[in-house]
């Protein structure tokens, strides 16, 4: 049989179903990997920290709002019962969830963990790590409908061992933060390639949920009116100006009544905390917490200042504020700090510097190989492929839009996640930026790559792209069985 009707064959058995049956045993493999992982987290994990401490007397507290007494009335109970306790740092979405696994006569901790306390963290920790290999499994079957094989299984594999699994071993609301944050950042790129308004609604929604669960995703939603606001007034210009017949899915009047509903949403789903903050501290929407210069001082305010009498009693001068940090510090300083924070943030998401002889292989060194593939692919799409002979053939027509919103939202987010880093300590908050990054960096590439094929592109190029991919999910599977190895195998 000749080798090109081989190929073909191939090629039809691959496309009818083939690449489904390697994508399904690539997710039951990744299932097993994960709760192996996970088991053995857990059975290592003996100590809590302080953050840990702190949720799980939220969650304690929290426990009473899951009994409304609706005798009194419907809107108050309701009102109580949603998430809504916040002393200004500590959000009540995790501590609310949590609250579930705790029994109504649950004492409150003490020194020394009792055996009902421990049970309640494994609950929640197995909570968090359901929910993210829920989370996982649906993105890697969405991805496998959009992007190719290796693609998809890359992306899970990154994205789960890299940030989500690892953060759903400790007590806290980082993975959860993590999952809303990169539902907010996939809702803006479906907005900006097609304006529908349910997905203003989405973002209003997500962000809030991300917002009642860490500080903040405030800053992404932030850029995204911005870049959005841009798109809309270059609509305006095009439609009333030039005339010009445009392909494009991307409508600028539903632009105003989509940023309305928007915040609609965003306000409704936080009305609870919002109008808890403004009763208890005297200020709906507190970021008390950005002015301090270390985790201790931040500490001190709050277990000092936790209700509206006391908050009041302090000095306009006093009060932290962005006014009083600019005349207490020095214009280098909040620089200095600024500049250093967006450094620590680009170390800490890409674990840079890199120690290419050890394993489990280092977040960064991913997104280093995704970002040369993608710019590889971009060269050859605009000097080597067959120019586009049509719409379909041609970029998306909300690619500027697209790239500028992402480079800017990570170069913003970065920055403002470093300027708290000196006040965050613990957790991985500041990890929310590596699955966006990732999630794009193979986003953009499996877009140009369908590009190049709809525009007859010579088979090698594509033979190359999927190889690199496959070497690097080969990598990948090196970081996971590493990660499933004693310590003394990875050390």
């Amino acid at each position: 049989m000749p080798v090109k009707s081989v190929f073909l064959h191939l090629t039809r058995l691959w496309l009818s179903g083939g690449r489904w049956v390697v994508m399904l045993a690539g997710l039951v493999f990744f299932v097993w990997c994960s709760v192996r992982a996970f088991q053995q987290q857990s059975a290592t994990g003996a100590e809590i920290h302080e953050q840990e401490r702190v949720y799980l007397n939220a969650a304690i507290e929290t426990r009473r709002d899951l009994a409304p007494d609706f005798s009194k009335g419907v809107s108050q109970p309701l009102n109580d019962w949603l998430p809504h306790r916040t002393d200004g740092v500590v959000r009540p979405l995790w501590p609310w969830l949590a609250a579930w696994s705790v029994s109504a006569d649950h004492p409150p901790t003490s020194a020394s963990l009792s055996a009902v306390d421990h049970q309640v963290l494994r609950s929640g920790k197995r909570w968090l790590f359901g929910l993210s290999l829920g989370f996982l499994l649906m993105l890697g079957l969405a991805a496998a409908r959009a992007f190719s094989v290796p693609a998809a299984l890359l992306t899970i594999l990154t994205i789960g061992f890299g940030v989500l699994l690892p953060s759903s071993n400790e007590f806290l609301p980082d993975g959860l933060f993590h999952l809303l944050f990169l539902l907010v950042w996939v809702c803006c790129i479906a907005a900006l390639k097609r304006n529908s308004l349910w997905l203003y609604g989405m973002i209003g929604f997500f962000s809030a949920l991300a917002n009642l669960t860490l500080p903040t995703a405030t800053t992404l939603v932030l850029v995204f009116i911005f870049v959005s606001t841009l798109r809309w007034f270059w609509g305006l210009i095009v439609a009333h100006w030039f005339q010009e017949d445009r392909t494009t899915l991307w409508v600028w009047r539903n632009h105003w009544l989509g940023m309305i509903l928007l915040v609609a949403c965003h306000l409704i789903t936080m009305g609870p905390m919002l109008a808890h903050a403004t009763e208890r501290l005297g200020d709906a929407a507190p970021f008390f917490w950005r002015w301090f210069d270390d985790e201790n001082a931040l500490r001190q305010w709050t277990a000092a200042h936790q209700t509206r009498e006391s908050l009041l009693a302090v000095p306009a001068g006093e009060l932290p504020s962005y006014a009083n940090y600019l005349e207490s510090h020095a214009s280098d300083a909040v620089s200095e700090r600024l500049s250093q924070g967006g450094l620590k943030m680009i170390e800490a998401v890409l674990q840079w510097p890199w120690s290419l002889d050890s394993l489990p292989l280092e977040r960064g060194v991913f997104v280093a190989v995704l970002t040369a593939v993608l710019m590889m692919l971009m060269l050859i799409v605009w000097f080597v492929a067959p120019r586009a002979a049509h719409a379909g053939q041609a970029l998306h027509p909300e690619t500027a839009p697209l790239v500028f919103f992402t480079v800017l939202a990570l170069v913003v987010c970065a920055l403002d996640f470093g300027w708290d880093m000196p006040v965050f300590t613990g957790g991985s908050r500041h990890l929310a930026l590596y699955p966006p990054l990732v999630l794009g960096l193979l986003w953009a590439s499996e877009a140009l790559v369908q590009r190049a094929r709809r525009r007859q592109m010579g088979l090698p190029i594509f033979v190359m792209y999927e190889t690199i991919l496959w070497a690097l999910c080969v990598l990948a599977v090196l970081r996971v069985i590493a990660v499933l190895q004693p310590a003394s195998f990875t050390a």
